[in-house]
């Protein structure tokens, strides 16, 4: 008897990260309903992917009952950490799939049903399920898995599979350029799509499952199997991944349990007869697969079939404020190729401007103009398994909203605030430098250059009299004038002209009351 393994690999890790790549994007984009669609079909091959590494899972389990019932002294142990690997991978996946049930009874009403779902664009009902206050389930969702992964690292004693334990089933704060964007379960589940959440979960149960094959293996391997005899031989096919990319080889292992080490088998896909136990199929389309063969051993033949699913090649180009790019700035956005690494990506710029690699899988668009083109594509070029595969994606370039002045100061704390109109003492206006401009709308942060303003007062006579910076600083008659200003009367900031990072010149036509406290 020899053990199981289900080892990660990177065919499957790229399909995972595909998904998250997606699931971030999906909080950008106007998402249609072919793409939701496409979310259904994801789920679906997840949960095939799942069933049989189930399977597996199960023959891996009745490998161990069977050495038990030989040598129960020996076995029990190990039989004993097995089944109580396996209870808690079932409480988990049926915990997770109550979730999944309960986000769809929220969208659909008491009668949803996950395998068809009605409300799939529904943005709601994932956060009221998930992150309600204080009955919230992301939290204990995050908990039991950082408990479960705790104690399946406890039962390996490899560090390379703890490693990927914890990276498969991490719950740590979703970091963007370095900077943490939000919790693990906000980032997950908040603003989701119905469909989205459901697959997401649904990726989890696949996780949890693998995690629990990789211990049961590590387990059935501590049985010294030549202390008794096994009374059945299967043949097994192992995968590197259940779900691969259109134009990536399937790749799958074969292997039979408990055969003499002295003798080699002999292995067949279909009637043809392989080098090794090695399978690998060049894949085209996409859809459900299935693969059958035999392997001989000792004048006895041994079946053996798997089932994996093609889905289709895609790129993900995601700008990484809205589904548009701004001219005059620099525009980060998030790109990605199934099944090709971040390094080897190529990303060229149709229309004008440039774009050019940041960090990671940031890229940033720099030089756009409405007056040169109102539109621009990013097209993306690699290579999967010797297969050039692209993708691309058109935006419009849009002019960035009018920036507001302010005056920069310092409150009792020390704290830098931002007066843009209203009352400001004295002493605050006295201290500040000047007027500054910027477009800061929650969405944007953009600091535009101030070349020059206007201060304008209404003197006892009535008459209007205008003092004039040619900066964005204060002159020392304007400073003049705030220190004689009377507390309770008022000043304009006017005629703020200002250049916008690109160098462009742009007025301000809004202007600043200032009331003096």
């Amino acid at each position: 008897m020899a053990g199981v393994s289900n080892n990660p690999n990177s065919a499957r890790q790229k399909m995972i990260n595909l998904m998250y790549l997606v699931f971030i994007a999906m909080m950008a984009l106007n998402v249609s309903s072919e793409v939701l669609d496409g979310f259904e079909l994801v789920e679906h091959s997840l949960r095939a992917s799942t069933e049989n590494t189930t399977t597996r899972n199960e023959h891996i389990m009745a490998n161990l009952d069977r050495a038990y019932q030989v040598n129960p002294a020996k076995v029990g142990e190990w039989r004993a950490m097995g089944a109580n690997v396996k209870t808690q991978s079932d409480d988990l996946i049926k915990y997770i799939e109550e979730l999944k049930l309960r986000i769809v009874q929220e969208s659909d009403g008491k009668d949803g049903d996950v395998e068809n779902i009605e409300h799939k664009d529904d943005l709601e009902a994932a956060s009221r399920v998930m992150l309600a206050p204080v009955v919230g389930e992301g939290k204990k969702l995050k908990e039991r898995l950082n408990g479960y992964c705790s104690t399946m690292c406890s039962v390996v004693g490899d560090p390379s599979k703890k490693t990927m334990f914890e990276s498969m089933l991490s719950t740590d704060p979703v970091k963007k350029a370095g900077i943490v964007a939000g919790s693990w379960e906000t980032a997950l589940f908040e603003n989701m799509p119905v469909s989205a959440a459901v697959t997401l979960l649904t990726k989890i149960q696949s996780d949890v499952r693998t995690v629990e094959g990789e211990v049961l293996s590590t387990l059935i391997t501590n049985v010294d199997v030549g202390d008794y005899r096994v009374n059945k031989i299967e043949a097994l096919v192992i995968p590197k991944s259940q779900i691969v990319t259109s134009g990536i080889p399937y790749e799958a292992q074969i292997v039979l349990a408990a055969v003499d080490s002295t003798k080699q088998p002999e292995y067949y896909l279909g009637e043809t007869l392989l080098k090794n136990n090695l399978i690998s199929v060049s894949t085209g389309g996409t859809g459900d697969r299935t693969l059958s063969g035999k392997v001989v051993a000792d004048g006895e033949t041994y079946a053996f079939e798997t089932k994996y699913a093609v889905t289709e090649s895609a790129a993900t180009i995601a700008p990484m404020l809205m589904n548009f790019l701004y001219e005059s700035i620099d525009n980060d956005m998030e790109i990605a190729m199934s099944g090709v690494p971040s390094g080897a990506v190529k990303a060229s710029l149709t229309g004008h401007g440039s774009i050019v690699f940041k960090d990671k899988n940031i890229w940033t668009v720099k030089g756009l103009s409405i007056s040169s083109s109102p539109k621009v594509t990013v097209t993306l070029t690699g290579n999967v398994g010797g297969r050039n595969v692209s993708g691309s994606k058109e935006f419009t370039v849009r002019s960035l909203p009018d920036p507001l002045p302010f005056i920069s100061y310092k409150d009792a704390n020390e704290t830098v605030r931002k007066f843009k109109g209203g009352t400001i003492s004295k002493r605050n206006l006295v201290d500040a430098p000047g007027v500054q401009a910027a477009i800061d709308d929650g969405v944007l942060n953009v600091p535009y250059t101030v070349t020059g303003f206007t201060l304008s007062i209404v003197d006892a006579l009535g008459n209007y009299i205008p003092e004039v910076s040619n900066s964005g600083e204060f002159t020392a008659r304007q400073k003049e004038v705030i220190r004689n200003i009377a507390r309770g009367k008022r000043f304009y900031i006017s005629n703020v002209k200002t250049l916008d990072p690109a160098g462009k010149p742009v007025a301000i036509g809004y202007s600043m009351e200032v009331i003096v406290n």
